[in-house]
């Protein structure tokens, strides 16, 4: 529900569990000394309800200042009651607005103006962000204000005042890099010098999980939220999939990018003796790469790409992503396998028939020379 600037304000509510798994939610109504009161709801409906019994409470006028937080907090809230979003969505898109509103999130919403959205596009500039994720950090940050102008919070939408030349992505030269992919590896000997440093890798984990988005065509996410039943040993597979609470509560756990996402690949037998390692003695449900920092939970993806770039490094090669080295998969199977732009888009994931695959993924010409095939060095 919506925050007020300062003073007396409830905020909330959040979506919980217990030890037991069973779903509340909590509300916290703070007082005009400061002074914290929690609350608690069974439902959503009855925690809404709950924040404006609050308001009432605290005696807060209905024509209190919404904050830019207050109002996404309002937004998400639409979305939610509408079902307008799957769980993926809101956790991606909630930290795109939430990006947007931390320069200064308790400000008045209605403050939001044309320099605020430049600013806002500066800091995503700066934080070295592609442009493809800030094109579509803004489209989001776009809806929201969308919505904040028809539901009266804003007077004026500030997204038309926007040159399309303040956009980078919108420029020829925008245009031109959005459409060349990520930079890939250049050409079989780089990719065996790669494959060979990783194997030196002093960790089996390391070693797994620099590979796979080669090796199986899988993305950063999909490689840091493998689960230790989704290696099957006896299959020869890795299944990919999402991965939810075993309730089936789809608002929790981790989920693929599409429907489509969910696929299995071959498991690489080069790899097999370090996935036994690894999977020995955890529980299905466990995570194959989890954090120093937070037992249990997995890793981001800055801490794949950073092993990966440390592994180019050593083999002095290109210096590529997760994402390129996915890239440079697909190139391999144009070139040395011969499969056609449907069929690599199918073992990506995806559903457009190869539009996808072909635009960003096999073998642009920013990336010549062409991959050709690597004798013995497969699985």
């Amino acid at each position: 529900m919506g925050r007020r600037c300062k003073g007396a304000r409830v905020i909330g509510p959040y979506k919980e569990r217990d030890r037991k798994g069973t779903v509340f939610y909590r509300v916290i109504q703070i007082d005009h000394e400061g002074e914290k009161t929690t609350h608690f709801a069974t439902s959503l409906e009855e925690a809404e309800l709950l924040v404006e019994a609050c308001y009432i409470d605290l005696g807060v006028p209905d024509d209190s200042i919404l904050t830019v937080m207050g109002a996404i907090e309002l937004f998400e809230a639409s979305k939610r009651r509408a079902e307008a979003w799957d769980k993926r969505t809101f956790t991606r898109t909630g930290a795109d607005l939430r990006f947007f509103a931390a320069h200064a999130p308790l400000a008045a919403v209605e403050l939001v103006n044309p320099a605020w959205l430049r600013g806002f596009m500066d800091r995503m500039r700066e934080a070295g962000y592609a442009l493809a994720y800030r094109r579509g950090r803004y489209h989001a940050v776009a809806e929201f204000l969308g919505w904040c102008v028809r539901q009266g919070h804003l007077a004026v939408n500030p997204c038309p005042a926007i040159d399309r030349s303040e956009k980078p992505w919108a420029t020829k030269r925008g245009r031109r890099m959005l459409g060349r992919g990520k930079p890939q590896l250049r050409n079989a000997g780089e990719v065996v010098a790669f494959l060979a440093a990783a194997a030196t890798l002093g960790k089996a984990q390391d070693r797994v999980a620099v590979q796979l988005p080669m090796r199986c065509n899988m993305r950063s996410g999909e490689v840091l939220h493998l689960q230790v039943g989704d290696v099957d040993f006896v299959a020869g597979r890795i299944w990919i999939r999402s991965n939810e609470e075993d309730d089936g509560d789809l608002d929790t756990g981790w989920s693929v990018k599409s429907a489509s996402s969910q696929r299995s690949v071959e498991l690489p037998e080069s790899l097999r003796a370090d996935l036994q390692a690894i999977c020995d003695g955890k529980s299905a449900t466990s995570l194959l790469f989890t954090s120093n920092r937070n037992p249990g939970e997995a890793w981001d993806g800055k801490w794949l790409n950073r092993r990966i770039k440390r592994v180019c490094e050593q083999a002095e090669v290109r210096i590529v992503t997760a994402h390129g080295l996915r890239d440079t998969y697909s190139s391999f199977m144009s070139d040395q396998a011969g499969k056609s732009a449907p069929e690599i888009g199918r073992f990506l994931g995806h559903a457009d028939e190869g539009r996808t695959a072909r635009k960003h993924y096999i073998g642009a010409s920013a990336h010549e020379p062409a991959l050709k095939l690597i004798q013995g060095g497969g699985r």
